[in-house]
């Protein structure tokens, strides 16, 4: 099981995140969170390059938001996106040339096993030849959404992603709002998704294990869960989540 801490503000908890098994790190660039990364520590650049073994992962929700220099820092740019028009693309909105998903069918990983299906594989594609980030799309859908309702929109948007972030819908938060959604709904959407599904949203140490369980996605992706405080990771919590998310199918794999 693939595993994001995200909403990191400082080298410390970065760190820690990194010995405790995490399979990537997000930093967040949006000016109204509270983990808004330049508001904790303006000199991010000096130390965020040198975090060595998972995927760097830059959050955004606008195209402005990104820093000057963040293409020598981060290896993915995670996107949250709000497909306010069809004849948008994520490309077009940020300008920036991302590493081309797979295509359908194919392994979604490179130095890994082949997993079959892209919505079974975890890892993600490093930077290509050119140096060019992957691109993640994260998206929010209201309760009532179907799951057909969520897979007709990740059909029309996976020849731009690499993977997909699931986060638990709100009316005026784009995040970390700590509050859960339906995993059973989202059951047939990670199944049939195009590409892997991180969930996330009010996932905790306590029960990701069943998030996981009831779901299926190839991953997860926590932030305010594993917090003292607002951009603050808590040690202990983080260390549970990853050995709990990780281990969570090996009863059923005997």
């Amino acid at each position: 099981m693939w595993v994001k801490i995200c909403g990191l503000t400082n080298p410390a908890d970065a760190l820690h995140a990194l010995e405790a098994g995490a399979d990537a790190l997000g930093f967040i660039f949006v000016r109204q969170s509270p983990r808004y990364l330049p508001a904790h520590d303006p000199n991010w650049q000096a130390w965020l390059p040198t975090l060595q073994g998972a995927t760097r992962v830059l959050v955004v929700s606008d195209p402005a938001e990104l820093p000057d220099g963040w293409e020598q820092c981060f290896e993915a740019v995670q996107l949250i996106w709000e497909p306010v028009s069809s004849a948008l693309t994520p490309q077009s909105l940020t300008g920036v040339s991302f590493v081309e998903p797979p295509p359908l069918g194919s392994p979604c990983t490179q130095g890994e096993p082949s997993l079959g299906s892209p919505r079974e594989a975890g890892g993600t594609l490093r930077r290509g030849a050119d140096s060019n980030p992957t691109l993640w799309l994260a998206l929010r859908f209201p309760p009532e959404c179907t799951a057909d309702a969520i897979l007709q929109t990740l059909d029309a948007l996976h020849a731009h992603a690499e993977r997909f972030v699931l986060d638990t819908y709100h009316p005026t938060l784009l995040g970390g709002t700590g509050l859960t959604q339906d995993w059973a709904r989202l059951r047939e959407v990670c199944t049939r998704a195009p590409r892997p599904i991180l969930l996330a949203g009010g996932l905790t140490p306590e029960n990701v294990a069943d998030a996981i369980r009831t779901a299926r996605p190839a991953g997860v992706d926590v932030s305010s869960g594993v917090e003292a405080a607002p951009g603050r990771k808590d040690p202990a919590k983080v260390r549970a989540f990853i050995c709990n998310a990780k281990t969570a199918l090996e009863v059923e794999r005997g």
